[in-house]
């Protein structure tokens, strides 16, 4: 009978435990969208320290989600918005 081989731990379990990310070419953009209903009309709301509010839907919270887009992506996000590009 062959001896059967060992699954090798991956490096990066080896060296911390954290999967790493997978990295995208050239330069990224964040855009913040609502955790509600996922519009992208959010901003800080003044005189509150942290609070964000969707314009959209009146959400509000600490933590709205982030998409991060790459330059192509954010290209076509601001296409899509109707956002003039000079």
């Amino acid at each position: 009978m062959p001896k059967k081989s060992k699954i090798q731990t991956p490096d990066w379990i080896l060296k911390g435990g954290k999967q790493p990310k997978e990295e995208k070419k050239g330069k990224t953009f964040k855009v913040k969208k609502c955790p509600k209903c996922g519009g992208d009309k959010v901003s800080v709301v003044i005189g509150e320290v942290g609070l964000w509010e969707c314009k959209k839907c009146k959400w509000k919270g600490k933590t709205p989600s982030e998409e991060e887009l790459d330059e192509e992506e954010f290209m076509e996000y601001l296409d899509k918005i109707g956002e003039e590009v000079a």
